[in-house]
């Protein structure tokens, strides 16, 4: 997740000597490329929870056809949104982005979803191996990534090593590329383990019955079931958090800026935090395939206390480094002030969130997918793009208002995830199948 991080930080690094305009165009276009992916990245959740299951039940073996299946699905999907992003200029200009964003986000985001199609693959190859307790090798790809992805954003965007100067079209064409080779490298690794368990099943005669009978299309209704519920949240999540940057963008070039930048640094902090509710909701799946509720309870307590020191240590250090990273990212003197103010809003939800984020992990692992999903939009949607509207724009605070509507999310959130998990209807299912075994 730190990788993931890097890519954001660097591609927001290299054009912001472009000015502000090109900073705020490529945020609003990460926007509606993510709005996009979320909900495939929901979906693949699915790949992560049956394999995690299928590994607790001592039948690995099953993981690479939900994996396979996902491929399929995630090809599938991201060839829709490459055709849909070759011109977003109505759909930007219909969300009231300011018209100087408009060419720069347009032209990002027909660049960068080039890769859509390898992005939402990789992204099923990614959830299997974490699925699996293999963390190490999506980690050691996608550090690789990035190098390649930097080196290539820089030579793009500014025409370095012989390579055309294509302005933020270059950035996005970088990272499209670079998804690419990632997923070439994580389906020949998938096909070598494949082919390697084959052997070993050969050789001692163990398979299991499911596994031999699993099918492709059985696969993916399987992945669906667990990820459809998750993926419509993370899309209508997604969606409130593009209704809350258009309105920002309507704001003008400074606030948008000034929002991209600090989106982008923390992340830092978030993705992280992701990672850890990731980890609990594979550890979580495999406890339960075993009908071992004591250790998911211990897993899950693990798991926020990590989270909680690490996402609280990162805001004491966004709000005493606030003008350095600011400072570190653009020039422009307004900008600044605006990335110091949001960094201090984001120093007082990071607790909260990071016991929101893997609550909602450990429910996924405890395959709690459809009232969590029913939270999470309700509030998100209560909090974000209101208090953008309100405070933001009516009240005329701008993009502090609007990030003053997190804090009312991640403490709404973390009070109903804590119960769901404490006292959830999936609980007493889980302590009555304990009894029957």
């Amino acid at each position: 997740m730190l990788g993931e991080v890097a890519i954001g930080l660097v591609d927001t690094k290299l054009v912001g000597a472009l000015g502000a305009e090109a900073i705020g165009g490529v945020g609003v276009a990460n926007v509606l490329m993510f709005l996009g992916y979320s909900i495939v990245f929901g979906l693949m959740r699915g790949v992560k929870i049956r394999t995690a299951y299928s590994v607790g039940r001592g039948a690995p073996e099953e993981g690479a056809r939900y994996a396979l299946a996902g491929v399929v699905m995630g090809g599938a999907i991201g060839t829709v949104l490459f055709v849909l992003a070759r011109d977003a200029s109505p759909v930007l200009t219909l969300l009231g982005v300011d018209g100087a964003l408009v060419p720069y986000g347009r032209d990002f985001l027909a660049a960068v979803t080039c890769g859509a199609p390898a992005t939402c693959a990789l992204t099923a190859l990614v959830q299997h191996r974490q699925g699996v307790g293999d963390s190490r090798t999506p980690m050691i790809v996608g550090l690789a990534g990035n190098l390649v992805n930097a080196m290539l954003a820089w030579s793009l965007i500014y025409g370095h090593l012989g390579l055309p100067a294509l302005g933020v079209s270059g950035g996005g064409y970088g990272t499209a590329i670079t998804e690419w080779l990632e997923l070439v490298v994580m389906l020949g690794l998938l096909l070598r383990d494949a082919r390697r368990d084959s052997h070993a099943i050969r050789v001692s005669s163990r398979v299991s019955a499911r596994a031999s009978r699993l099918s492709l299309r059985v696969a993916a209704r399987e992945v669906c079931e667990l990820g459809l519920p998750t993926g419509a949240q993370f899309g209508a999540e997604m969606l409130a958090f593009t209704a809350f940057t258009a309105i920002l963008g309507g704001l003008g070039r400074v606030e948008i800026a000034a929002h991209q930048i600090a989106l982008a640094t923390i992340r830092v902090s978030f993705l992280p935090g992701i990672a850890i509710g990731e980890a609990a909701s594979v550890l979580v799946g495999q406890a339960l395939a075993t009908r071992r509720l004591a250790s998911a309870d211990r897993i899950t307590g693990a798991a926020v206390a990590v989270a909680v020191a690490f996402m609280a240590a990162c805001g004491i250090a966004f709000a005493t480094l606030g003008s350095v990273i600011a400072r570190a990212f653009t020039p422009d003197a307004e900008v600044r002030h605006v990335v110091v103010r949001l960094l201090m809003v984001a120093a007082v939800f990071q607790v909260l969130d990071a016991a929101n984020i893997v609550l909602r992990g450990a429910l996924r692992g405890a395959k709690d997918v459809r009232v969590p999903a029913y939270i999470g939009i309700g509030v998100i949607w209560t909090c974000v793009p209101t208090a953008a509207y309100v405070l933001g724009k009516l009240a005329g605070w701008g993009a502090v208002g609007g990030w003053v509507g997190f804090i009312g999310e991640t403490v709404f959130a973390t009070i109903l995830f804590t119960w769901r998990w404490r006292r959830g209807a999936w609980r007493l299912a889980e302590n009555l199948r304990s009894e029957a075994r």
